[in-house]
């Protein structure tokens, strides 16, 4: 006797399913992305605006104050002065500003009024050995060599150069390295601060990354010219 079997057949989606199914798939992507796409991006770019906006605030806090010790004696105890300085000489090699957050030791104060940089070897707790400290320092200070070997995150670096009046509003100026009055552009009184005729200073600063903290890097070969594309950059005023 023969046993007929039935083939058992697999029926599959057709075309017109498949169409309406890739549909579907499409709608829940663009709604997904509406939903979280722009929460992301918003995300992203408040940790940029953040990180922007401290380091925005460290610059202005160390040229609105004068340290303890060499600082003291260079501008006379004068924020003024010391600002009209940084600014000015801000693009030459040696004179550059660095921005940076490092580990500082509480228990340790040095001459100029910052902690002590604490030892990255040792298991340290934050808040009781050690706090992050931000900081300005020029790249000739004798104290960045210890900073840097307790970097926290990455390091900047600030070009700075004076704004001036154009019609009814600020340009960047020619010539850098010059503090002159915005008004008149001409006298430079970037060494007799004394004599500048307005009570604010204006001036685009222009933040770099930094692409190494290495501390010979930066006594040698670092050049803040060659570099030529600015992180972010904000208009800044200094006054007396």
């Amino acid at each position: 006797m023969k046993k007929h079997l039935k083939q058992s057949h697999l029926q599959g989606f057709t075309l017109a399913e498949s169409v309406i199914a890739l549909g579907i798939l499409v709608v829940l992507i663009t709604g997904f992305l509406a939903v979280f796409g722009p929460a992301a991006t918003v995300i992203r770019k408040t940790l940029s605006a953040d990180e922007a906006s401290r380091l925005q605030t460290t610059l202005e806090r160390e040229l609105s104050n004068v340290r303890e010790g060499d600082d003291e004696k260079r501008y006379l105890s004068n924020p003024f002065y010391k600002a009209t300085n940084w600014i000015s000489k801000s693009h030459e090699k040696g004179n550059t500003l660095l921005i940076y957050k490092y580990r500082g030791n509480p228990a340790e104060i040095r001459i100029d009024g910052t902690l002590e940089p604490t030892d990255r070897g040792e298991i340290q707790l934050a808040g009781e050995d050690y706090v992050i400290q931000p900081m300005v320092r020029r790249v000739d200070d004798p104290l960045l060599e210890d900073d840097l070997g307790a970097v926290d995150g990455r390091v900047f670096f600030v070009k700075m150069t004076q704004l001036i009046f154009e019609g009814e509003g600020l340009r960047v100026a020619e010539e850098i390295g010059v503090i002159t009055d915005p008004y008149d552009p001409g006298e430079d009184f970037a060494a007799t601060p004394d004599e500048y005729p307005e009570a604010v200073i204006a001036y685009e600063a222009q933040f770099f990354n930094l692409p190494t903290v290495s501390y010979d890097f930066l006594t040698n070969a670092f050049d803040p010219e060659k570099f030529t594309k600015p992180v972010f950059t904000r208009n800044l005023t200094v006054r007396r």
